[in-house]
């Protein structure tokens, strides 16, 4: 996706020494090898839709560079029709996995395969790439009218959820995943048995780019309106790759200085943490061998549980291929302040959140602000990610008046 920031590259400073033809061009270091670079073809790509790399085709030869690291890998092709397929050579010159890729809409599609395992993730490669392909959106906030009442309706691009709530004097929220109608899920739509009098809400984006909705009512009446979008939160990515190891970080940016800087040092945090546990790795078996090829993978990704005016709150979530626990930690913060907010000093002086009676007993979990009650986020190894929710009508005898979070109770805008 987008190119690696400074936190990125200290991260890849650690991961390991670069020899000399890292700091070449793509076609520097193939004229090193094969004198000339006539007839090629550049090329840039994404490994598993995310790592960036770049790519010099020149007739049954080739090399890739992978952009975060700048390790780069020779190739073998054979071209048949539409279909390419590439072997792969390490810096070794041995055989470290091959690629097959056929013909699509913007270049070539296939994939990556390990050479010694069953390992495999998605590779393409095109000569033109636009910067609003390599940072799409995290989450499209809209404003319509629904039976006459205005709602707010935010999409979830990345885990593939519609809310829809009242904007004044909330009185209904509804929350699914959607369905995607086109390839490119410009056209979503989702039935909310939560709406009464509401049998189907479709949303789409026109050829102008202006999002339209059309509603489905209990009586079959179709109501068509036009959207406003009141906001469009981009997607950040931030990921690297090297010879042994795949890591990825995602957030959400959302133009406003200081909360883009707090949840971005976040994940420059997780970036850096996973970093030196994988020089520990590196250093407790520092022969390389084909077998070690993307034996590592890491990813953290944070997801927004409740986004008002002047607070968010959210959870981010730390998955490794060494362990089978996912991690969590959740965050609160007040936007209008520009603050973090915790849990522990809102409660009256004789309580705590260990006086909830919690069924589960997990050192892996986290409670999370949400629009009705506050949950207890952990990790099963059967059921994966569980919600214990409390209440806020149950816990209110027990919030401070006056508190941060006695304010955001109050707010007609979380009531539901």
């Amino acid at each position: 996706m987008n190119s690696l920031t400074r936190h990125i590259i200290t991260a890849a400073v650690v991961f390991t020494a670069f020899n000399i033809c890292n700091a070449q061009s793509l076609q520097e270091y193939y004229k090193t090898i094969h004198t000339s670079t006539e007839d090629c073809i550049s090329y840039d790509g994404l490994l598993d839709e995310v790592f960036p790399l770049e790519m010099l085709i020149c007739g049954d030869k080739g090399v890739y560079k992978m952009k975060s690291s700048s390790d780069m890998y020779s190739l073998s092709i054979e071209v048949d029709s539409a279909t390419i397929e590439m072997v792969e050579e390490d810096s070794q010159g041995r055989s470290s996995g091959y690629i097959t890729l056929t013909k699509s809409d913007n270049g070539f599609s296939g994939e990556w395969n390990q050479i010694e395992s069953a390992a495999r993730y998605s590779f393409t490669i095109n000569q033109d790439v636009h910067e609003d392909e390599l940072t799409p959106y995290y989450i499209t906030r809209l404003s319509g009218i629904i039976r006459s009442r205005i709602v707010n309706i935010d999409i979830d691009h990345t885990n593939g959820t519609l809310e829809i709530q009242e904007k004044y004097g909330l009185q209904g929220r509804y929350k699914s995943e959607y369905i995607c109608k086109d390839k490119n899920c410009n056209n979503v739509i989702l039935k909310p048995e939560g709406i009464i009098g509401v049998s189907s809400v479709e949303i789409y984006k026109d050829k102008s780019g202006d999002y339209k909705m059309i509603v489905l009512t209990a009586d079959q009446n179709r109501e068509i309106t036009e959207l406003q979008i009141l906001t469009q939160i981009k997607k950040k990515t931030k990921a690297y790759s090297d010879y042994r190891s795949m890591l990825l970080a995602e957030y959400a940016k959302f133009n406003d200085k200081n909360l883009d800087t707090y949840l971005k040092k976040k994940q420059a945090h997780w970036i850096k943490s996973t970093s030196i546990n994988l020089r520990k790795f590196y250093k407790a078996d520092s022969t390389e061998i084909v077998s070690d090829r993307l034996k590592y993978q890491a990813s953290s990704w944070i997801d927004i549980e409740l986004w008002t005016e002047d607070f968010i709150s959210g959870i981010q979530y730390k998955q490794y291929n060494w362990q089978p626990e996912v991690e969590v930690s959740a965050f609160a913060y007040n936007i209008d302040k520009s603050k973090a907010v915790t849990l522990t000093d809102v409660w009256d002086k004789d309580w705590n959140l260990t006086n909830l009676d919690s069924t589960i007993d997990n050192e892996n979990s986290t409670w999370v602000v949400g629009h009705d009650g506050i949950y207890k986020i952990y990790f099963d190894r059967v059921k994966g990610i569980q919600r214990e929710p409390y209440l806020y009508s149950d816990l209110a005898q027990y919030i401070d008046r006056g508190s941060w979070l006695d304010n955001l109770v109050d707010q007609d805008k979380i009531k539901g």
